[in-house]
C-alpha cells in the first residue's frame, strides 16, 4: 500500500464498501507509512509519495504527527518540488505553537535570501502562516530586507502580506516597524499594482489594530513615553488612500479589476476598512491631525453611497462597509440617515444573506437613529414572513427595539400576524415575542389598555401551549394590574364565554397550558366581580363550579403546576359561591389532594380546606381579590436581548466568566401563582404575594417603608463605608458591598463613582457557569457628573465561589471607553 502511487492509495480508501474495511485500508496504509519514513536510505519520489499520502490521511482526520519532521527534511532539500511539498506540509501539520518551528528558522532564513522568487515566496506564506512571536521577531528584518531591495511586485506583495502576519502576531514589532517604506511603495507607481495595494491596506490594518496592545505594554515599561510617533507617521498614507477610493469610485474601466460594473470592489472594500480603523484609532489617541481628512472622507462616503450599484453583490459590500464606516465613526446625521436607507435597500432585496447583515447592522443602529429606522418598519415586518428562521430572529429583535409608544399598535399587529401564521419549528421565536410583548406592554403605557389585554388574550389564544409559566405570570401581572376592572371583568367573562361554549371551544387546543392557568386563575381571582355583573346567561355559579371540576379531573397527576392553581381558584370561588352543591364540589376538589404524595399539594389542601371551613363573615376579607402587583422593570429588560437558541429562551441566562457577552441579563420576573390576599394594606412585593396566609412558602410579606422608597429613590447617593474598592481607573472607582450570601444565593451593591463627566454608563456583569446573575437598574442614571456616585443591585443564585467580571462602556469627553476587570470574593454560595 505505502509502495503504491497516493491515486491508488484514495481509490482503495474511496472503494471501501464499509466503514470496517475502511478503517482497516487506513491503519494500514498509516503503519506502512511510518516505517518506510524511518529508513534514511528511502529515495527522494518515494518519500515525496509517502508525504503526499500523509497529507491525505490529515484530510481524513487521521493522526499524522510522525511525519513532521520529515516536513522538514523536504524543506531542506535543494529541489524545488520537495520544498513546495515540504512547506505545504509544515504549513498543515505545523502550528506555531509547537518546538518543531525552531528548526524551521534557519531554513526559512536560507529560503529568504534564495535567488529563486518561487522559493522565497514559499518561505514567505510559511512564514506567515506559522508565525509564532519567536519566529516573527527572528525573520522579521530578512521581510523587510526583501521590501527594501525587491522591485518584483510578487514579491513586494508577499513579504507585504507576511508583514501583517507578523505584526498581528507581535505588536511589538511596530518598535522597529519603517512606516516610510509603506509610503514610499504607495508613491511608487512600477511596484504598486493591485495584490500590492491590498497587501498596503493590510499591514496597516495590522498596525493600527495593534497600536492599542503596543501603546499599553510601552507604557508599562515607560509611562512617559510618546508612542503615537509612529502613528502620525503612518498618517502620510491617508492622502493617498483617499485619492486612490475615489478613483476607483469614479466609474474607471478596467476590465482586469472590473466585477459587474464596479471597478475592484475588493481593494474598495479594503481601504474603507483602513480608513475607518484610521480615524478610529486616530480619535482614541487625539491625533487632531486626521482632523484635516475628515470632511473630505465624509463627502466621499456620501459619493461611494450614491454612486455604488446596490442591485449587485460587489456593490452591496462596498455599501456595507461604507455604512459600518458611517456608524462606527458617528458621522452627521444626514449621513447616518443615509446609511439606514442603504440598509433598508437591502432589506427589500431577494438575498437572504444580504438581508441579515442588514438586520443585525439596523439592529446595532437603532440607538443612534431611531427615527430614521423606524422609517422602514414595513421592511421589517416583511422579513417577520421570510421562510428563513434566522432572518425571522433578527427581524423579531429589531422590531422590539424600535417599538414604541407611536409603532406600538402597528408593529403589534405584525407580531400577532406572525404568531398567527407561526409554526411549530418556530417555538424559541413564540416565546420570545410573547415574553417581550408582555414587557412592551407593561413599558409603553400610552396605548389604550383595552386594546392591550385584548391583543394579550388574543396571542394566548394562538400560542398558549409554548410560552413558559414565567411569561403566563408576567401575563397574569399585567391582567392584575388592569387600571379599569370593568374592562377587565369585561375580558375576562368574554374568555369564559370562549371556554364554557361547546361550539367554540374547538378554537382552543386543548393541549393550551397557558390558556388553561389564566382562565382558571381569572375564575378564581374575577369570579364573584363576574357572576355579580350577570352579563351572561352561561356564565353560572355551577358552570363555573364544573369548569373546574372538568379541569381537575382531567389534570395530569405530574402537572402539580395546574393543580396549585385549581386548590386555589376553586377555595376563591367558594367565597362568592351560594349553591349547596356548588360548595360541595369545590371542597372536594380541596380534600382531594389532602393525601397526596406532593407535600405542598398535600399542606395546601389540608389548611384550603381549615379556610374553607370558617364562616363566610371571616373567610371572604381572606379571599379577596388580589392587590396590585408592584413589578419593577429593569433598563435591561427594556431592550430585546438575542433570542436563545434552546426552548429555555425566556430564562434568564447563565453569564459565563469567561465569556463575557457584553449584554445585559434578562431580570427576574415575579411568578404571581393564585392566592389568597393578604389583609395588610401595605404595598407587598410581586413574590410575597404567594406566600400563604399560613406560612407555608416560609416568606412573609415585608411592606416597604416611606424611607426605604425615598433612599432608594435618591439621586445624591454616597458609597457606604464598609464597601470594597475593586477598580480604579482615570476616570471612575468601582466599589462593591456584599448585603448577604448563603442559602445559594448572594446580594450585593455595585457603586460606580466618576472622577469627571459620564455620559452612557453601562455595566456587563459575568458570574462562573454553576451561577446565574440578575442586574438591576443603574440609579439615578447612566449620566454622572464628576464626584457623582450610581449604585446597582446584583442578584446571583446558583453554587460555588463567588467571582464576578465586570466590564464597564461610557463616554468621557467625547470619547467612548470600555473597562474591563475581575474580582474574587472570600465567600462561596
Amino acid at each position: 500500500m505505502a509502495g503504491s502511487s497516493l491515486r491508488s492509495f484514495i481509490k482503495d480508501v474511496r472503494g471501501a464498501k464499509t466503514v470496517a474495511e475502511e478503517r482497516a485500508i487506513v491503519t494500514k496504509a498509516s503503519a506502512k507509512i511510518r516505517t518506510k519514513l524511518r529508513d534514511d536510505h528511502l529515495p527522494l519520489e518515494k518519500r515525496r509519495n509517502n508525504i503526499q499520502k500523509l497529507l491525505y490521511l490529515y484530510i481524513l482526520g487521521e493522526k499524522t504527527h510522525f511525519g513532521q519532521v520529515e516536513c522538514i527534511n523536504l524543506i531542506a532539500s535543494d529541489d524545488f518540488a520537495d520544498k513546495r511539498l515540504g512547506y505545504l506540509a509544515a504549513m498543515l501539520l505545523l502550528d506555531e505553537s509547537q518546538d518543531l518551528l525552531t528548526l524551521l528558522t534557519n531554513l526559512l532564513n536560507n529560503d529568504l535570501n534564495h535567488p529563486n522568487r518561487f522559493v522565497v515566496s514559499l518561505a514567505l506564506t510559511t512564514l506567515g502562516f506559522l508565525s509564532s512571536s519567536e519566529l516573527a521577531r527572528d525573520l522579521y528584518p530578512d521581510v523587510e530586507s526583501i521590501l527594501n531591495t525587491s522591485k518584483d511586485p510578487f514579491l513586494v506583495k508577499k513579504a507585504l502580506q507576511c508583514v501583517a502576519k507578523l505584526v498581528m502576531t507581535d505588536s511589538s514589532l511596530l518598535e522597529i516597524f519603517q512606516p516610510q517604506l509603506l509610503l514610499s511603495l504607495l508613491n511608487n507607481q512600477s511596484i504598486c499594482t493591485h495584490g500590492v495595494l491590498l497587501s498596503i491596506a493590510k499591514v496597516l490594518q495590522a498596525a493600527l489594530s495593534g497600536f492599542s496592545m503596543h501603546h499599553k505594554r510601552v507604557k508599562e515599561n515607560e509611562p512617559t513615553a510618546d508612542t503615537t510617533g509612529i502613528l502620525r507617521q503612518l498618517l502620510g498614507a491617508v492622502p493617498e488612500l483617499l485619492d486612490l477610493l475615489q478613483n476607483l469610485n469614479v466609474k474607471n474601466f478596467e476590465p482586469e479589476y472590473d466585477i459587474q460594473g464596479t471597478c475592484d470592489p475588493f481593494l474598495q472594500c479594503e481601504l474603507l476598512y483602513t480608513l475607518r480603523l484610521f480615524f478610529q484609532v486616530c480619535f482614541e489617541f487625539k491625533i487632531t491631525e486626521i482632523d484635516q481628512y475628515s470632511n473630505k472622507f465624509n463627502d466621499l462616503l456620501t459619493q461611494i453611497a450614491t454612486n455604488t450599484d446596490s442591485g449587485k453583490n460587489c456593490g452591496q459590500a462596498i455599501l456595507y462597509e461604507a455604512t459600518r464606516t458611517i456608524f462606527s465613526l458617528n458621522l452627521n446625521q444626514p449621513s447616518r440617515v443615509l446609511g439606514i436607507n442603504i440598509l433598508a435597500q437591502f432589506l427589500s432585496g431577494k438575498d437572504n444573506n444580504t438581508k441579515y447583515v442588514a438586520l443585525s447592522t439596523l439592529l446595532k443602529v437603532v440607538p443612534q437613529e431611531p427615527v430614521a429606522v423606524q422609517r422602514h418598519r414595513k421592511f421589517i415586518s416583511r422579513c417577520l414572513r421570510d421562510p428563513d428562521v434566522s432572518i425571522r430572529s433578527r427581524a423579531l429583535e429589531l422590531a422590539f427595539a424600535i417599538l414604541n409608544d407611536v409603532t406600538m399598535v402597528e408593529l403589534t399587529e405584525q407580531l400577532v400576524e406572525f404568531l398567527k401564521n407561526a409554526s411549530d419549528d418556530d417555538k424559541n421565536l413564540i416565546v420570545y415575542t410573547v415574553e417581550y410583548l408582555v414587557r412592551a406592554f407593561e413599558i409603553h403605557t400610552s396605548v389604550d389598555e383595552k386594546w392591550k389585554l385584548e391583543t394579550l388574550i388574543t396571542v394566548l389564544k394562538l400560542v398558549g401551549n409554548v410560552i413558559s409559566a414565567e411569561t403566563v405570570s408576567n401575563l397574569l401581572v399585567f391582567i392584575n394590574n388592569a387600571s379599569c376592572p370593568q374592562e377587565r371583568c369585561e375580558l375576562v367573562a368574554e374568555m369564559l364565554k370562549l371556554t364554557l361554549d361547546d361550539s367554540k371551544r374547538s378554537e382552543i387546543s386543548e393541549h393550551n397550558v397557558g390558556w388553561n392557568l389564566v382562565t382558571i386563575w381569572c375564575v378564581g381571582e374575577y369570579g364573584g366581580e363576574i357572576l355579580g355583573n350577570k352579563a351572561d346567561a352561561k356564565i353560572s355559579e355551577r358552570s363555573l363550579t364544573k369548569y373546574l371540576v372538568d379541569q381537575h379531573a382531567a389534570s395530569d397527576r405530574n402537572d402539580n403546576k395546574i393543580v396549585h392553581y385549581l386548590l386555589t381558584a376553586a377555595l376563591k370561588l367558594s367565597a362568592h359561591v351560594n349553591d349547596p352543591g356548588c360548595n360541595e364540589s369545590l371542597r372536594q376538589i380541596l380534600v382531594s389532594r389532602s393525601r397526596d404524595a406532593d407535600l405542598m399539594l398535600q399542606s395546601k389542601s389540608v389548611q384550603y380546606e381549615i379556610i374553607f371551613r370558617q364562616p363566610l363573615k371571616v373567610k371572604k376579607p381572606i379571599l379577596d381579590s388580589m392587590p396590585k402587583f408592584e413589578k419593577k422593570i429593569d433598563a435591561a429588560t427594556q431592550k430585546p436581548s438575542k433570542i436563545a437558541s434552546q426552548s429555555s429562551a425566556s430564562q434568564p441566562e447563565s453569564s459565563d466568566l469567561l465569556d463575557l457577552l457584553g449584554e445585559k441579563q434578562p431580570s427576574h420576573s415575579p411568578q404571581p401563582q393564585p392566592s389568597v390576599a393578604q389583609s395588610s394594606t401595605s404595598v407587598l412585593s410581586p413574590t410575597d404575594l404567594l406566600a400563604d396566609i399560613f406560612g407555608s412558602n416560609g416568606t412573609n410579606g415585608k411592606p416597604s417603608s416611606d424611607k426605604d422608597l425615598s433612599e432608594r429613590n435618591s439621586s445624591t447617593l454616597e458609597v457606604p463605608a464598609g464597601s470594597t474598592k475593586i477598580h480604579e481607573s482615570a476616570a471612575a472607582e468601582c466599589y462593591i458591598t456584599l448585603k448577604s450570601c448563603g442559602d445559594g444565593a448572594a446580594q450585593m451593591e455595585l457603586y460606580l463613582k466618576a472622577k469627571t463627566n459620564l455620559q452612557n454608563v453601562q455595566t456587563f456583569c459575568a458570574v462562573p457557569k454553576t451561577q446565574k446573575l440578575t442586574l438591576g437598574q443603574i440609579q439615578p442614571g447612566n449620566t454622572l457628573v464628576s464626584h457623582q456616585v450610581a449604585r446597582q443591585n446584583l442578584k446571583v443564585v446558583g453554587s460555588g465561589r463567588l467571582k464576578l467580571r465586570v466590564k464597564l462602556n461610557f463616554a468621557a469627553d467625547g470619547n467612548d471607553s470600555s473597562e474591563q476587570f475581575d474580582h474574587k470574593f472570600d465567600q462561596a454560595l
